[in-house]
């Protein structure tokens, strides 16, 4: 019985959760991406609730990156690892936890060119609990939450593309 659940959790941690948020930009696909590229930027489009602090220097992205933060309010903060596991120039950055609350968590910020501007979408795949009641809790709480934040960010990332000093 024992290596008979040790399988099923192993199959229960391997499924996810999808979560996919759009929104299209007046900027540049080039520039959309270019912002992004620059890890001083996610600071700046972080929603103020939950607090983020960026633990390690910011710099452009590249391909292996770790970069580390810290997410949620004192006493709960958590640090959050996640490395740069894709990168294709103009097109797509994806990042992968390492460490953080979630058993399983893939980011991409995908760029495309939308019309005279940009469209900016993020997919992310994702596993807080490996069980049932795990996907509850995602689906009453995590994915609103991300729909939240990425909202959020796409709202201030327009704002911070239009404005002069992005």
């Amino acid at each position: 019985c024992l290596s008979r659940c040790r399988r099923i959790i192993a199959q229960e941690a391997a499924a996810v959760t999808l979560f996919r948020k759009s929104s299209r930009f007046e900027a540049s696909p080039e520039a959309l991406f270019a912002f992004h590229m620059d890890a001083k930027n996610l600071a700046r489009i972080s929603p103020p609730w939950p607090p983020f602090v960026m633990v390690s220097p910011p710099k452009p992205t590249e391909a292996g990156d770790v970069q580390v933060f810290r997410v949620g309010p004192w006493p709960v903060a958590r640090t959050w690892q996640a490395r740069i596991t894709r990168l294709e120039p103009g097109r797509v950055i994806e990042d992968t936890q390492e460490s953080g609350p979630f058993l399983r968590w893939r980011h991409q910020h995908r760029v495309s060119a939308d019309g005279d501007g940009s469209r900016l979408t993020d997919v992310v795949a994702f596993r807080l609990l490996p069980t049932v009641l795990g996907e509850y809790v995602e689906y009453l709480l995590v994915r609103p939450a991300l729909w939240a934040i990425c909202t959020w960010r796409h709202w201030r990332t327009r704002q911070l593309l239009a404005n002069s000093d992005a």
